[in-house]
């Protein structure tokens, strides 16, 4: 079935940990929702000295409308709220922000000579299905031609999480019977070592990410769609989804009115505590997540959910224009072509003939959004104000570049811009072929470089560490497609180089290659490596944010601001990660259609006109008169 559902059995284990209180006292913490995390909760709150908790166990939708009523301090779910939740909560005047704190990851392990990299969600549903019972008993499921290798399959017993994951993934009602039911994962995992023809679904982790006696296939939850690793990345950009994610719901008001409540969340948002999640069984959050909860945590405005569910309408007409750098272009293009399709009076215009183009059309009332590739300068807006013009900025993402280098090679763990570009430049293929003619203090060896195509925005963010026109990149690369491959190539050659983006890096580091090692920058402020904080903060040389200038009398437009919310939606932001852009998480993306609609309302109380079906960079720019 593809939606989770309880079995009686787990249901009855999980009901029997609503707990009426810890402790007695008027400061008990009120948790309500789902038994998956509850229980976790229970084990975290004795972690972190907790002594008082008051705990209900009715589900996750349950909890979250209980929750929206206004008098519990916490939710639990076992997915992100809906915005039809986020309504009734803001109809309720309910405050809250959401934190991702943990995830239960599916790892498909197969013997070590297994002979399927990835398997998909009809390779599963293959082997998986309830009448492939005692007929599906070899590899012909993943190919035709496999019919002399044993298929023996190792399934957790339907009381664990990972068995109400995989079933999940599985069409029908269950799974096969015919099939090796374990209660310990590590039994299993020395069944499958043993087992050729072994395929088993096993609790990820990373020592298990590590086990190289074993296989451990990628997964695409999409026929056809890329295939992903299991990691806590992967899962979170949306790439690898046999997965269960927790989340806690928080009540702002009771949030700040008890010191109790504020310290569990201090300690659930600190990364250092990371290893009792770990030691839980469940997979702690990101890096990248752990600091974007602990700035919702500091800043009620950082993060929520959406006050209202905003609906784009049908039949809409008129015209968009979007301006400037070709940063994000084929996400742009992606929702221009999906918001264009029932909606044939609507026309969105795309060019992208540069920053500086964009900013001049904008200013002159010509276009609603202008993509920016680079902070504001001192007097870039001069001529919207001379216009009467105001912007919103909207940050999209930050792409970044980054190099990964032989891990043998120290001299290279750190270089300066001047030196990549000079590496990687076009006329450097004649004249630069050997370390120390980089550097006299590098050592006299070859420099072997694996690349991307000439095209890629990728290549252009390294080769404008430097700033000014981007060179054209050295055609004696070689170049390939998967950064799997050249991360491999790197590790085995010393005096290799290469690059990527951060998205593919997470790729890399789940296939845990070896040999290799991030290579930081120097632009003139000292060697900074690549992360999502330096990335997002534009400290890391070779990123490149995106961000959207959008008029204010625009965002007051049905045109606009359909088009932003599609922008905003977590099916972009699957894009958005895929594409390489840091900050697009699905909690960013709550935060931003959070403020877009604060937006809407500001720029619909002072531009009412521009409401009006199909207006848009067409329209005065006068504000309302605030007496009306």
């Amino acid at each position: 079935m593809r939606h989770y559902r309880f079995w009686a059995g787990l249901l009855s284990l999980l009901m029997l940990m609503s707990l009426p209180a810890l402790a007695q006292g008027a400061e008990s913490l009120q948790v309500i929702g789902s038994g998956i995390v509850n229980s976790w909760i229970v084990d975290l709150a004795e972690d972190s000295g907790h002594s008082a908790l008051k705990i209900e166990t009715v589900g996750t939708a349950a909890g979250i409308d209980e929750f929206c009523n206004g008098d519990v301090d916490l939710a639990t779910a076992i997915r992100a709220i809906r915005p039809a939740e986020s309504a009734i909560c803001g109809a309720n005047d309910v405050v809250f922000s959401e934190f991702l704190v943990g995830h239960h990851i599916l790892a498909l392990a197969a013997h070590a000579d297994a002979p399927a990299a990835c398997l998909t969600a009809n390779d599963l549903n293959e082997a998986l299905k309830p009448s492939a019972s005692n007929l599906a008993a070899d590899w012909s499921f993943y190919d035709p031609e496999l019919t002399d290798l044993p298929l023996t399959l190792f399934v957790p017993e339907d009381s664990r999480i990972d068995h109400m994951i995989l079933d999940s993934l599985v069409a029908g009602d269950g799974l096969r019977k015919d099939v090796e039911l374990y209660a310990d994962a590590g039994a299993a995992l020395a069944a499958i070592r043993d087992t050729e023809g072994a395929l088993g679904f096993l609790p990820w982790s990373r020592d298990l990410a590590g086990d190289e006696t074993v296989s451990i296939l990628e997964f695409s939850g999409d026929d056809g769609g890329e295939c992903a690793g299991a990691s806590v990345e992967s899962v979170e950009d949306g790439s690898y989804s046999a997965a269960l994610s927790m989340y806690l719901l928080v009540n702002r008001a009771r949030l700040g009115g008890d010191e109790g409540l504020a310290d569990f969340m201090r300690f659930v948002t600190d990364a250092s505590n990371a290893p009792l999640i770990e030691a839980a069984g469940v997979n702690a959050p990101s890096q990248a997540t752990y600091e974007l909860n602990a700035r919702v945590l500091a800043d009620e405005e950082a993060a929520g959910g959406d006050w209202s569910e905003f609906v784009i309408p049908p039949g809409l007409s008129g015209g968009l224009q979007i301006v400037g750098a070709a940063s994000a272009a084929e996400v742009l293009d992606r929702v221009a072509d999906s918001l264009s399709q029932g909606n044939d009076s609507l026309e969105i215009t795309l060019n992208f003939l540069g920053r500086a183009h964009g900013l001049e059309r904008l200013c002159a009332g010509e276009a609603d959004i202008a993509v920016l590739d680079a902070d504001l300068l001192g007097g870039e807006l001069d001529a919207c104000a001379d216009s009467a013009i105001i912007t919103t900025p909207a940050t999209l993402g930050t792409q970044a570049t980054v190099l990964l280098g032989n891990a043998a090679d120290a001299y290279a763990s750190c270089l300066t811009a001047e030196q990549i570009v000079s590496i990687w430049r076009a006329e450097s293929a004649e004249s630069l072929d050997d370390w120390s003619m980089v550097d006299p203090a590098f050592p006299a060896l070859p420099i072997t470089l694996f690349g991307m195509s000439v095209l890629d925005q990728h290549t252009d963010i390294l080769l404008q560490a430097t700033g000014g026109v981007t060179p054209p990149v050295r055609r004696d690369t070689e170049t390939d497609f998967d950064p799997l491959y050249r991360a491999a190539a790197v590790g085995n050659v010393p005096g290799a180089l290469t690059y990527m983006s951060w998205h593919d890096y997470q790729r890399v580091l789940a296939n845990e290659q070896a040999n290799i090692q991030l290579v930081a920058v120097d632009a003139g402020a000292g060697c900074v490596t690549p992360s999502p904080t330096s990335i997002q903060e534009g400290s890391y040389p070779l990123s490149r944010p995106a961000t959207l200038l959008i008029r204010q009398q625009s965002l007051g437009g049905i045109n606009t601001q359909a088009y932003l919310w599609s922008l905003y939606s977590d099916d972009s932001g699957s894009v958005l990660e895929r594409e390489g852009f840091v900050g697009a998480s699905t909690q960013d993306l709550a935060s931003a259609r959070r403020d877009l609609q604060r937006w809407f309302a500001e720029a619909e109380a002072m531009f009412p006109a521009a409401a009006a079906e199909g207006e848009g960079a067409d329209a005065a720019d006068a504000p309302a008169d605030d007496s009306e």
